[in-house]
């Protein structure tokens, strides 16, 4: 149980996933979408799904992406094409925990909330779900999802959830 807890694999540390998940979410938060695609494999899955629906095993998501040219794609509709009022994301995670992992992947789990500022108006709880991903070793580069799934507690999603999780 120790060396699970500090070597995860080939000398990735406990410590190593939570950086990366912190500058996953900094990456975000901060509105660098473009550097948001150098966390993907260029074969990833991303998707948002509503509870209900992942634990029935259905593939109906609120949104889907099979490839990092789909979230590419995503990226350029929300920086270039669409139309909303200015806000900022916050997004909080806890929990993480590895579920499952062999040499050069790990199954990797973690509570998250999104919360959501308008300029105008107070924070507000945007979504609070599951983070359910897949994480692979990628060289000397470190890690990338291979797969990062979003489990949302709710099955109503806001229309104002423009932003990747």
């Amino acid at each position: 149980m120790t060396a699970v807890r500090n070597k995860l694999a080939a000398g990735l540390s406990r410590e190593d996933l939570h950086t990366f998940y912190d500058a996953y979410f900094e990456t975000l938060d901060d509105g660098r979408l473009n550097d948001w695609l150098d966390y993907f494999v260029d074969d990833c899955v991303y998707r948002i799904i509503p509870r209900e629906n992942y634990e029935a095993g259905s593939g109906l998501c609120t949104m889907q992406a099979d490839s990092k040219g789909m979230l590419f794609d995503r990226v350029q509709i929300v920086l270039k094409t669409m139309v909303f009022a200015p806000r900022y994301y916050r997004r909080f995670y806890s929990g993480l925990r590895v579920v499952n992992s062999n040499d050069r992947e790990f199954e990797v789990r973690q509570n998250v909330v999104v919360v959501q500022t308008l300029l105008n108006k107070p924070s507000e709880i945007l979504a609070c779900g599951v983070g359910h991903d897949r994480l692979s070793l990628d060289g000397s580069r470190g890690l990338k999802f291979v797969e990062r799934t979003l489990v949302l507690d709710s099955e109503m999603i806001s229309s104002s959830f423009i932003y990747p999780a």
